[in-house]
């Protein structure tokens, strides 16, 4: 019976959120990670946790805890985030994630920028182009002055999303579809015990 249980508990999929720049304030990242934390709460497959973009080793702490335990793992950057995230991802390998969301991903430092990701296995890269910006935009564009972009190294992903939204709107951005219907949501919600491209589009919202 202890092995039976053993085996269930290795089976599931780990969400990874890291917020961006001011996301203990603005709450835009972790408000959304809670949603999913509060859907997940009697449900053993599934987890989602919450660090901010300044809590690398505890993410990657978190991360390693997964990848032993045998589950799916997906890492979910916004803004500065991103750079975390793909600095995570770095130290993972030589280790897979399965799937890595970079968010409107802004590179903190152009002498010490992240590095092109190597080790996921789907990559989906979510570009801001509003037309019409606001406030946060234009902080957007001032840590692209800092930093640089990371449209480089992520023209390798697997699905790029080109959403008409502002840089502070990360659950907008979540739900935006590709070019086959389906957001980023849609396929952290269809990653099961192995990754394939969904079928079908579902609900486009952390619900």
């Amino acid at each position: 019976m202890a092995s039976a249980t053993a085996t269930l508990n290795r089976l599931g999929v780990t969400e990874i959120y890291i917020g961006g720049a001011g996301d203990t304030r603005t709450r835009l990242v972790a408000t959304f990670a809670e949603t999913r934390q509060r859907m997940f709460a009697h449900d053993a497959h599934r987890k989602a946790h919450y660090f901010p973009h300044y809590a690398p080793h505890r993410c990657l702490k978190c991360a390693r805890q997964a990848v032993a335990a045998g589950r799916r793992l997906v890492l979910i950057g916004h803004s500065w985030g991103g750079d975390t995230a793909l600095r995570v991802l770095r130290s993972l390998n030589p280790e897979f994630v399965d799937l890595l969301v970079c968010v409107d991903p802004v590179p903190k430092s152009r002498l010490n920028p992240p590095p092109t990701p190597r080790n996921a296995r789907h990559i989906i890269h979510v570009d801001a182009r509003p037309t019409r910006p606001n406030q946060s935009d234009s902080v957007k564009d001032l840590g692209q002055w800092i930093g640089g972009t990371l449209h480089r190294r992520l023209a390798i992903a697997h699905t790029q999303i080109v959403a008409d939204l502002n840089h502070f709107a990360f659950a907008q951005m979540m739900a935006s579809p590709d070019d086959n219907g389906l957001s980023a949501i849609d396929y952290i919600n269809q990653l099961r015990d192995r990754f394939s491209r969904p079928r079908t589009a579902n609900s486009s919202s952390a619900s």
